[in-house]
């Protein structure tokens, strides 16, 4: 009993914490990305009759999101596309995620420490879990795009590893799983997921080569086959009819400037524990961010050499999988957005809720390696606790700064209301305020005024 109290305290507060930032600062507006949507896009053709399955699955920037789009048409047909629908689920998003993880922690640490000695340390994982250093990916709708992957993604990992490991009586749990995550809610990790695995695969085949029997070979080709056919599924016509294709001319762009790259993907480290706002606040140099971010790497180094080290990975492989996942997407997102016109591209803060979950899998190895009976040298364990210190340090700070400005932030999408009413007359730099090009912005404002969607639904009819 006194273990579950724990536990839910652990969980709950950090939890509070995100959903009452999500609840006072959440914005009703179409926003950013979302946007493309509208005009010309899914919300047109469903309000116009004209609705195909090729609209749901048409991809942006070689990304689809097939469920979220259903989830928008419902939102259209009994909400008038309130986007506080999308945006209040996201916190239960995380917990969902925070449950999942709390499964194999639970099992790396018991049966040797006690159910409140792992209940109370969950509580380092659940305050990176739920912080607010993620705040773009928390407040608009187009954040539930960001946000919807991570948890199907790792309920994916975990079924299959059972699958894999546990017999075939898991088959259906894995391939409905792994299905959702991939076809259905894949949005901006999805190209992730798929080196992540396969990583994590080989380094489970090398680690347990021994003890490997045929079944097990079999239904890692199962696995492997079923896994083809989702991703080829996935990835045909992948560039057809793309609301925004990405440039051919990205890949060229790191080529041709590979050091900066290399510190554009530093920088996306660093702001994973130093977030954007900091940076502002501060007045860090773009060089500070890259340090940070160096480290940052340097202790990603420490932990997987820890992973293997202690043999954690006979109890769990999470860890490393969210570790590779992290990597990965950081990786392709350099890919994507380096080259682009600005070095600080990879430190929005959309793309901390991704690499949080690496950094609380470092502080789950750096637990496990601490928990040991084995007694660790002084230099180790001074690492580990620097470790611990860097990352929260760097994360408390952060979210200080975003509760500060959140008066603000709430302020200026509140201005957006103003611009909406008023679309017809609104500037092009008022329109920019949406963060996507100004006359995509009025036109879509248009529409949803024809069919008094989104804020239109409930305006004033002098304001309409």
């Amino acid at each position: 009993m006194r273990a579950k109290i724990i536990l839910s305290l652990s969980i709950l507060i950090p939890f509070a914490l995100v959903f009452t930032y999500v609840w006072s600062t959440a914005t009703n507006y179409i926003y950013s990305d979302e946007v493309y949507l509208i005009k010309e896009g899914l919300v047109e053709s469903y309000v116009n009759g004209t609705l195909t399955f090729a609209d749901l699955w048409r991809p942006m920037m070689s990304i689809r999101s097939f469920g979220c789009h259903l989830l928008l048409l419902a939102d259209i047909k009994w909400f008038s596309l309130n986007s506080k629908i999308f945006v209040l689920p996201i916190p239960f998003l995380l917990l969902s995620s925070a449950l999942l993880i709390y499964r194999d922690y639970r099992k790396s640490l018991a049966p040797e420490h006690s159910p409140e000695f792992i209940a109370a340390t969950f509580l380092a994982l659940t305050l990176i879990i739920f912080n607010v250093i993620q705040w773009q990916a928390l407040i608009s709708r187009i954040a539930f795009f960001f946000q919807s992957p991570m948890p199907f993604i790792i309920a994916s990992f975990i079924s299959l590893e059972l699958f894999l490991t546990k017999g075939r009586k898991y088959w259906p749990l894995a391939f409905i799983l792994t299905t959702l995550a991939v076809l259905f809610f894949g949005g901006t990790t999805i190209f992730a997921f798929a080196p992540a695995l396969g990583s994590t695969f080989l380094c489970y085949v090398l680690t347990s080569r021994a003890r490997l029997t045929r079944d097990f070979w079999v239904r890692a080709l199962i696995i492997s086959v079923f896994l083809a056919v989702i991703a080829f599924l996935y990835m045909f016509r992948i560039r057809h009819n793309d609301y925004l294709p990405y440039p051919e001319s990205l890949v060229m762009a790191i080529l041709a400037s590979p050091l900066e790259a290399v510190q554009f993907l530093l920088s996306t480290f660093g702001a994973s524990v130093v977030g954007i706002d900091a940076f502002f606040s501060f007045d860090f140099s773009f060089h500070n961010i890259v340090v940070i971010g160096l480290v940052v790497v340097l202790f990603y180094a420490l932990a997987l050499i820890l992973f293997f080290r202690s043999h954690m990975y006979e109890r769990t492989y999470l860890p490393f999988f969210l570790i590779m996942q992290v990597f990965f997407f950081i990786c392709f997102m350099t890919i994507g957005r380096f080259g682009l016109g600005d070095m600080g591209f990879g430190m929005s803060s959309r793309y901390t809720c991704v690499s949080i979950y690496g950094l609380a899998a470092i502080a789950w190895i750096f637990i496990f390696t601490l928990a040991q009976p084995v007694k660790l040298n002084a230099l180790l364990k001074s690492t580990i606790y620097a470790g611990f210190a860097m990352l929260f340090a760097g994360l408390l700070l952060t979210s200080i700064v975003v509760w500060r400005v959140q008066p603000d932030r709430k302020a200026k999408f509140e201005q957006l209301y103003d611009i909406a009413m008023r679309v017809d007359t609104a500037t092009y730099d008022e329109l920019l305020n949406f963060e996507a090009p100004p006359e995509q912005v009025r036109d879509s404002l248009r529409l949803l005024r024809e069919y008094k969607l989104n804020i239109y639904r409930s305006a004033p009819a002098d304001r309409k």
